[in-house]
């Protein structure tokens, strides 16, 4: 293993050696969720697009209304009705339309007046005191102004943007979608059969990183373990040239100093390039990065499942954001919650408790399942810089952030 780097060293070298995806112009539709804008978003028109009724009443002028009194109240003869998928017409003086919610108001008239507002006496609308300008109009371009910015690149297709696009004008949207990641788990203890385990081990990394992958809308593929063996792990790697393409692989266990450790001689026999291989951190610190000859990066990931889990959130993570331009997570800064190690960035599992207070579990080891289950959050206690500084981010990651 080479000499350790720090993580913010490690997190810029992933972002250095990972190129963004190719955009592409998809249509705006329910299928757009969850992919990730690639250009700058403008509104294609005025929303609303022309002044218009924001409830059903009568459309009138209100310098028409300036003397109206309980004793004399405004009259106005009643014009036809204008419902919200008419034109917009012209409103004669001493006349108030009825008009429904969203319909054009016409020309020559400034207000609406709510119906259960207003009085009809013989064909009359009758308004017994001033109507103040542009009451119940919503002005067009209020919401939204033509040419206006809407989103940025990196922004995610959420439901609430997907529709606020589309009431904006936008039909089609340059976007990125997702990545694919391929799951390569390590371990002749997962891939062989043990006699001696009345209850056979199941590899749990996979699956565990599989269930992020799918929480976050990237499509994945879990490949069975492979054993710890030189001539089969190097197989499998060559046989990712041959399946469907993935536009990121990691594997899982083998990054390490033992005598079962191959992934990097792997890595390298099939002619990668080593990035990096250890970071000053825990848990996690055998973590590996690497370009295979096609251009693609490759993580690996140290085989316990809390250093496997805070190896994909933080740094599998960092690329995907990468590969579909999105900024790099900076979490929320606190005040430490314990004295640093020096040297080490710690990734401490904790809880944030009914009171808002932070509370680290009790066993930060990094084979140890229990506290990842009470826990909601990671703590990032950075130890490497002239003052210790924390972090909190969310267990579960999220792209729409």
């Amino acid at each position: 293993m080479t000499e350790k780097i720090s993580v913010s060293e490690a997190l810029d070298r992933i972002e250095s050696h990972v190129a963004p995806l190719l955009p592409r112009m998809i249509r705006l539709d329910a299928q757009a969720y969850g992919q990730i804008l690639a250009r700058t978003t403008t509104a294609a028109a005025d929303t609303p697009r022309f002044d218009c009724s924001a409830m059903d009443g009568f459309a009138l002028a209100t310098s028409e209304t300036s003397t109206a009194t309980e004793q004399r109240p405004a009259q106005f003869e009643l014009a036809a009705d204008i419902p919200a998928a008419s034109r917009q017409d012209k409103l004669e003086l001493g006349t108030a339309a009825p008009i429904s919610t969203g319909a054009p108001l016409p020309a020559g008239a400034t207000a609406v007046v709510a119906k259960e507002q207003c009085r009809v006496d013989r064909g009359k609308l009758l308004i017994s005191e001033p109507v103040t300008p542009w009451r119940n109009v919503r002005r067009q371009g209020e919401d939204m102004a033509s040419g206006a910015l809407v989103a940025s690149p990196g922004s995610f297709l959420s439901p609430a943007l997907i529709g606020a696009l589309l009431a904006y004008g936008v039909a089609q949207v340059e976007a990125r979608s997702l990545p694919k990641v391929h799951i390569l788990p390590t371990g002749s203890e997962f891939a062989l059969p043990i006699p001696a385990a009345s209850v056979p081990r199941i590899d749990c990394n996979g699956p565990m990183i599989g269930a992020i992958c799918r929480s976050l809308g990237v499509d994945f593929h879990i490949q069975d373990p492979v054993p710890d063996d030189a001539d089969i792990l190097y197989a499998a790697l060559q046989s990712l040239q041959g399946t469907p393409r993935a536009d990121l692989i990691l594997s899982t266990g083998g990054v390490s100093v033992g005598p079962h450790d191959l992934v990097r001689a792997a890595l390298e026999k099939a002619g990668a390039r080593i990035v990096f291989h250890g970071i000053a951190m825990r848990p996690g610190k055998p973590i590996l990065f690497a370009v295979l000859p096609d251009g693609r990066p490759f993580f690996g990931l140290p085989g316990n499942p809390v250093a496997a889990l805070v190896g994909f959130r933080f740094f599998v993570l960092a690329a995907i954001r990468q590969l579909v331009g999105i900024d790099r997570e900076l979490g929320r800064p606190i005040a430490a919650p314990q004295p640093p190690r020096e040297g080490i960035t710690q990734f401490l599992r904790a809880r944030i408790a009914g009171d808002g207070s932070i509370v680290l579990s009790d066993d930060q080891r990094s084979h140890v399942m229990r506290s990842l289950i009470d826990s909601d959050h990671w703590v990032c206690l950075d130890g490497t810089g002239p003052e210790a500084t924390a972090t909190i981010f969310r267990q579960s990651p999220s792209l729409a952030e």
